[in-house]
C-alpha cells in the first residue's frame, strides 16, 4: 500500500465516522491536542470543543426524530487529491452537505484540508505536530480536519 492509498483509507475511516456520529472512532482519530479551523473559518480549537459539537448534532438528530420530523441527510467528499512530503501528507478535498426533508432542500459545499504525519518518539516527546491517528498499518500518524500545528511543550 502506498502512503497516498494508507492517506485515502484514513480519510475515508475519518469520513465514515463523521457520518455516523461515531464519538468513539472521532475520539480515536483525533489526538487531546487538536487544532481545528472549521469549514466556516470558525475556530474550534479543541477535541473537546469537537466532541461536545457532536454530541450536540446527536441530540439534535435524536430531538428531530423523536418530534416525528422527516428528513434525509448525506455527506460525501469529493475531488480528494493527497500529496506527500516525506513523512507528512497533506490531503484536500470538497466536502458536499445535503440534507431534504418538509421546508428544508439545501446542499453546502466546503473545501477542507487535512494533514497526516507519521509520528516518531523524537516527535511525540517535542509534539512538533497535532492530531494522532492510528493507521492502518498499525503505525501511528497524525490527521486532521484543516491545516494543524501543534506547539513544542517548555522543557
Amino acid at each position: 500500500m502506498t502512503a497516498i492509498d494508507e492517506i485515502l483509507e484514513q480519510e475515508e475511516q475519518l469520513a465514515h465516522a463523521k457520518r455516523a456520529l461515531d464519538l468513539e472512532a472521532i475520539d480515536r482519530i483525533y489526538a487531546d491536542d487538536l487544532l481545528l479551523t472549521g469549514v466556516l473559518g470558525e475556530p474550534t480549537c479543541s477535541k473537546n470543543a469537537v466532541m461536545d459539537e457532536i454530541r450536540r448534532g446527536i441530540a439534535q438528530r435524536d430531538g428531530a426524530k423523536a418530534g416525528g420530523a422527516s428528513f434525509e441527510s448525506s455527506t460525501a467528499n469529493e475531488d480528494t487529491k493527497v500529496v506527500t512530503l516525506g513523512d507528512t501528507a497533506v490531503a484536500n478535498y470538497r466536502f458536499v452537505v445535503t440534507v431534504k426533508g418538509p421546508n428544508l432542500d439545501f446542499r453546502r459545499r466546503y473545501r477542507t484540508t487535512n494533514v497526516w504525519a507519521k509520528r516518531w518518539p523524537l516527535a511525540d516527546r517535542r509534539r512538533a505536530n497535532g492530531i494522532r491517528a492510528r493507521s492502518a498499518a498499525g503505525g501511528d500518524a497524525l490527521g486532521g480536519t484543516e491545516i494543524t500545528v501543534g506547539p513544542a511543550p517548555k522543557e
